[in-house]
């Protein structure tokens, strides 16, 4: 199942209040008082220097951002009884000599293995610490599934580190030992437990643990510029330079930030446009632009243009950190390339004004790709298109978001259009579209829908045509007028096929019939998944897909026009 599933903390309560030595019977009262003063109610004034093992200097990394403070973006709440340092992927980033201090990293975890390295020492006592890592799509929290050593070796913060140790104790949850418990900015409502080694006569210890970030779904062995040295872009030419025209791996990471690589001045060109009046609209005119060559009915004019197309290359990693780099005026451009992986972007503004002007993210003959917390808006082609010869594609936690005043209805008309590839679309949030939510057509298509929030949709939403197959399970549907539509081809042959599992989707407010067949719930027979997963239920879903998708999770920063 999708990572956030906890397993059942294992309440360990113990006679000392804060973590002292372990009591030998676990039915004498935690906090009593007698217990607290020897413990947390007194003051420390000698705390002992940092164990031999927990050695290093503070070390730079652009992980670790500077932009944001607590409870706003991604990073690690910690408290400690009593010192701690703590390590990212083998760098010491943040220590810490002030006993029960409640302290914020902002931080990033970025797709492949994020090891997170705690270092603790008490001066009485038991070390224990509570912690919470927010990330973009859940938070993790100290519990039995940290592992703790008592004399790690050397190496012992690497992601590569074989020491395996045993599980955590865990002590008690927050909230449970007063005197001991940290004031704001660490979160009152979490549920992280305070845990330590498993003897109580140590004065340090390590906690450690590895979160892993990665593909669920038909996308699943996307691993972009895997393992290769980070590199920290801020323009364009040096985005280019090192995501695209080569295969060799990269790993590209870019500040949290608004970057605006339109094409300007003499790079600004003109093409030709078809233009009409918008018949929902009297007052809105709507530009076509025309291929070489073509004319049209209408009157014509020429039209300024200013996207950049990316062309990606094989094997790239483009993550953006903090809460999320905005991207605006390129064309993300995957072609036939392989191995992929962009993280906390926004796509936005490509000739949001025109119509066939440039796709937010660009598909044909990909494969192994994955994109993950990606928002697309004032788009002036698909937010995503993606044709013929792709495979292996999972597209998660994603924001389409198609309000555009430009429009003549005043939302994207063509959210997404996937034709004969396997892809699986899951968490993801399409709002203000007027359909293709998604739209899959061919008949070589396989494309698995679920948990996916449709909202604000006046047309229809999931739809299957030309023999395309659509399993849809555990999404919501608000605000659609047709939650789902099978259609025939062209020609009137094979009509697509749609399997929404029975008793898993979700119809709330303003919904109207299905499509395309008896108004009733389609019930085709499709594919079976090739990969393990757990659809959660609609109505557990769908509320934190509408908190959290997209660029920046719930800590999503507003896009802007401006300048």
């Amino acid at each position: 199942m999708l990572a956030g599933r906890r397993s059942a903390i294992v309440m360990l309560l113990f006679a000392c209040g804060c973590g002292r030595e372990i009591a030998q019977t676990a039915t004498r009262d935690p906090t009593a008082t007698e217990e607290l003063e020897t413990s947390c109610l007194v003051p420390i004034t000698d705390l002992p220097a940092a164990p031999a093992w927990a050695s290093g200097k503070l070390e730079d990394t652009p992980l670790v951002a500077t932009s944001y403070g607590a409870g706003e973006g991604p990073g690690l709440f910690i408290t400690a009884r009593d010192a701690y340092r703590v390590y990212l992927n083998g760098k010491l980033i943040r220590e810490s000599r002030a006993p029960r201090k409640s302290d914020f990293v902002p931080l990033t975890l970025v797709p492949g293995d994020n090891t997170l390295a705690v270092a603790v020492w008490a001066a009485q006592g038991t070390p224990m610490a509570l912690l919470q890592l927010d990330d973009l799509t859940e938070s993790y929290v100290s519990d039995e599934t940290w592992r703790a050593e008592l004399a790690p070796q050397p190496g012992f913060a690497a992601p590569e580190y074989g020491g395996e140790g045993t599980p955590a104790i865990v002590y008690g949850r927050l909230g449970g030992f007063p005197g001991c418990d940290p004031p704001a900015p660490f979160p009152q409502a979490s549920v992280s437990s305070w845990v330590g080694p498993t003897t109580g006569s140590d004065s340090s210890v390590l906690l450690r643990r590895v979160v892993r970030i990665a593909p669920l779904g038909f996308g699943e062995k996307a691993t972009g510029g895997g393992s290769a040295a980070p590199s920290v872009v801020t323009t364009y030419d040096e985005l280019e330079a090192l995501a695209s025209g080569n295969d060799d791996p990269a790993v590209i990471f870019m500040p949290e930030g608004d970057y605006d690589f339109r094409r300007k001045g003499s790079e600004i060109t003109s093409r030709l446009a078809c233009v009409s009046a918008c018949t929902e609209d009297a007052t809105k005119l709507q530009y076509s632009l025309l291929p070489t060559g073509s004319t049209c009915a209408t009157s014509q004019m020429m039209v300024s243009t200013e996207e950049r197309r990316l062309q990606l290359g094989s094997n790239k990693t483009i993550v953006g950190l903090g809460r999320g780099a905005h991207v605006r005026g390129i064309s993300l451009d995957f072609g036939s390339q392989k191995n992929i992986v962009l993280r906390n972007l926004a796509v936005y503004d490509v000739n949001r004004a025109l119509q066939e002007g440039g796709d937010a993210i660009g598909m044909a003959g990909a494969s192994d790709v994955w994109v993950d917390h990606v928002t697309a808006k004032w788009i002036s082609d698909g937010l995503t298109d993606i044709l013929e010869g792709t495979e292996g594609i999972t597209l998660s936690w994603m924001h389409f978001d198609g309000a555009n005043p430009a429009d003549c209805r005043g939302r994207h008309t063509h959210a997404s259009t996937l034709r004969g590839a396997t892809i699986t679309l899951h968490h993801c949030f399409f709002d203000h579209t007027d359909s293709h939510a998604p739209l899959v057509e061919n008949p070589t298509a396989r494309v698995h829908v679920f948990n996916d929030l449709v909202q604000d949709n006046d047309s229809y939403g999931v739809a299957a045509g030309c023999g395309a197959q659509v399993l849809l399970e555990g999404t919501a549907f608000r605000g659609v007028a047709s939650p789902t539509l099978r259609r025939d081809c062209n020609d009137g042959t094979q009509p697509g096929l749609i399997s929404a599992v029975a008793g898993t989707n979700l119809y709330l407010q303003d919904v109207g019939n299905h499509a395309g067949g008896d108004g009733k719930e389609p019930n085709d027979t499709v594919f079976t998944p090739t990969y393990d997963y757990e659809a959660e239920p609609a109505a557990d879903s769908w509320p934190r897909v509408f908190e959290r998708a997209g660029v920046g999770g719930p800590w999503r920063r507003t896009l802007s026009l401006e300048p």
